[in-house]
């Protein structure tokens, strides 16, 4: 799974996986604790999905949405390089 690289959050891993489905996004995840994807190009709104039980922190949050905001070219751009996208129906 491929690394963000375009900004760090201390404590937070975020990564791309390598074979994904639309639209662009990344996985935040606090070890442990709680996942959510980001979907970066999106209102901030509408930006965060919680995959695990536990949520975070509003404002874990807030400053995930505002770094993945400010970064939008750079994290465009790394999904377009780093990852390859399912189409449906695709055979894994």
């Amino acid at each position: 799974m491929p690394r963000v690289e375009a900004f760090a959050v201390d404590g937070l891993a975020l990564r791309f996986f390598s074979h994904d489905h639309l639209p662009p996004h990344f996985q935040a995840e606090k070890s442990g604790r709680w996942e959510v994807r980001v979907r970066f190009m999106r209102h901030t709104s509408e930006m965060i999905e919680v995959l695990s039980k536990n949520a975070p922190r509003l404002s874990e949050l807030k400053e995930l949405k505002r770094l993945a905001e400010r970064h939008r070219v750079a994290l465009l751009h790394e999904w377009e390089t780093k990852v390859a996208i399912k189409e449906p129906g695709a055979d894994e």
